[in-house]
């Protein structure tokens, strides 16, 4: 019985075999011809050719090849490329698309697919035409710095939605090279201010060592504090707004008259 059943496993091999062996070879045809454009212009040097074969009933595409062209390379530019014979058995309508690209952009491209008929040796010749290429987006406007904000001498009218009570108010300027400084209640300070379109901060104010009256170095140490806490701006017609970096005003400014 075992001997039985190890025959009969050996014949359906062998069978299985043989119709391997007698299976016909997947063939392949050969599609080849050229693609040209009118215009006299040489192609970039990173510029690649790609022809498709598409299915003209539905314009899916069926097999297609790429490849880079030569840098000195003229038109007409030649391609070949294999498709597997059982598409010729088919009997589809077929036709060749073609595009030359660059950059990730299409410089050429075939108006309507090219008919073509699979088996048929004969070279397909494909015209490419220039694609309306569309312009560059405009580049967003980079916001500039108000030049009004530079050399002006701004006097203090707030810190910390308090008005300033010292007789002779603190002060700010600001240089077109960044330098900052001026008088902060009872000392005269400098600093330097970092601006980035509508980002300003100011770095730690070094100041002079005179003493003054408690309240007018509280104020005066206030009005540092919150300097150092800035993180942007608000410039109009009423004057500056030193903001924190949620948008609460710090300092309020105004432009100092004779």
């Amino acid at each position: 019985m075992e001997a039985e059943m190890h025959l009969s496993r050996l014949i359906q091999a062998i069978a299985l075999l043989l119709m391997i062996l007698s299976a016909p070879a997947m063939a392949a045809t050969t599609l080849n011809g050229t693609v040209t454009y009118r215009e006299r212009m040489t192609l970039p040097a990173d510029a690649w050719l790609r022809v498709t074969l598409v299915d003209l009933a539905t314009m899916a595409p069926v097999v297609g090849a790429s490849a880079g062209i030569p840098a000195k390379g003229q038109v007409p530019i030649g391609f070949a490329f294999n498709v597997h014979s059982h598409i010729e058995a088919s009997n589809g309508a077929y036709g060749l698309q073609a595009e030359i690209s660059s950059a990730g952009q299409v410089l050429f491209r075939t108006a309507v697919p090219v008919p073509v008929t699979i088996g048929d040796s004969a070279p397909t010749a494909i015209m490419v035409y220039r694609t309306r290429t569309q312009p560059p987006s405009p580049e967003p406007p980079i916001p500039v710095t108000p030049p009004e904000l530079f050399d002006t001498l701004w006097t203090v009218t707030s810190i910390g939605g308090r008005p300033v009570a010292a007789p002779r108010p603190p002060t700010l300027s600001i240089a077109p090279d960044h330098r900052a400084g001026g008088f902060g209640g009872c000392n005269n300070y400098f600093t330097e201010a970092s601006i980035d379109t509508e980002a300003l901060t100011f770095g730690p104010a070094a100041a002079t060592r005179m003493a003054c009256a408690p309240d007018l170095m509280s104020e005066e140490n206030a009005y540092f504090t919150a300097l150092s806490a800035v993180a942007s701006y608000e410039l109009d017609d009423q004057g500056l707004r030193l903001l924190d970096a949620a948008g609460v005003p710090l300092i309020g400014l105004v432009r100092t008259t004779e």
